[in-house]
């Protein structure tokens, strides 16, 4: 048995592609993740960096960085269309002011990239805070504005934040293409017959999730930010489609756009 080291963050997507795995009752296919780490996007998005640990959900915008020791896998990730981060803001205004800092969850993360992307400038003040945090903050401080993303998309009207763009319906409009957000990268030098195991490893481990809603929600409502089972349905149902199986054509032509948009560089090293 191959044993791995695994890092997702705690987000119901993530918990829920792997929970079949997590609760050792899918096929391993001869692998063990004795080692799990659940942490924000940005914190995985550094340990990728570090060359360090196996298998780790990552920031598409972050591929760059890595690929030339990670290999993307065509499932597991987070890919669609209305998935994008939300720019809010904290009171009624509706409008993004550009001399005001902004909250962005990670340098690094997709977010960040589709910010800039909105924007298009480099003099916004920016502070980089783990969105758990940044969620906190906004709520609190009347008049901040910041880059939200997983599923306080949901529930952002309720907690006193105004929309002011979806960074995802933007970038669908410019492009045409679903959002890429984040993927899953595999240590290379791991070859390539541990590599295809780790994809047919996600690949049941997310059909046993879809076949067992129940109890990979329990797991789900383990590690979210909110527990509430309606939150978590819906974040569900929009970040886990078609393309958390596997990317297609569509999804995979949307990757390599976003990568040579991101970084002018990389679509051709995703692995496929």
């Amino acid at each position: 048995m191959t044993k791995l080291s695994l890092g997702i963050s705690p987000c119901p997507n993530d918990v829920y592609i792997f929970a079949g795995l997590l609760l050792g009752k899918s096929d391993t296919h001869g692998l063990k993740f004795d080692s799990v780490q659940y942490e924000d996007v940005e914190t995985l998005n550094a340990l990728s960096m570090t060359g360090d640990i196996d298998v780790c959900k990552i920031s598409y915008a972050n591929f760059s960085r890595i690929a030339d020791r990670y290999e993307l896998l065509p499932c597991g990730g987070a890919l669609g269309r209305g998935v994008g981060p939300l720019l809010l803001v904290h009171g009624a205004r509706s409008h993004f002011d550009p001399s005001r800092e902004t909250l962005v969850p990670g340098e690094f993360t997709t977010a960040n990239f589709l910010f800039d992307f909105y924007t298009r400038r480099s003099d916004i003040p920016k502070r980089y805070v783990p969105f758990d945090i940044l969620y906190a903050e906004l709520c609190n401080r009347p008049g901040a504005q910041g880059v939200v993303i997983h599923e306080k998309r949901f529930t952002y009207q309720s907690d006193g934040l105004t929309l002011v763009q979806d960074l995802g319906d933007f970038w669908e409009e410019k492009t045409g293409h679903a959002i890429p957000l984040g993927a899953i990268a595999v240590r290379r030098s791991l070859g390539t017959d541990t590599i295809a195991s780790v994809k047919s490893a996600i690949k049941d481990s997310l059909q046993w999730a879809d076949a067992n809603r129940d109890e990979s929600f329990e797991l789900c409502r383990h590690y979210a930010q909110d527990l509430t089972h309606g939150v978590i349905e819906s974040h569900i149902r929009l970040y886990v489609n078609e393309y958390s199986q596997d990317l297609g054509d569509d999804g995979a032509a949307a990757v390599r756009y976003f990568l040579e948009a991101a970084q002018g560089r990389g679509s051709t090293q995703a692995g496929w």
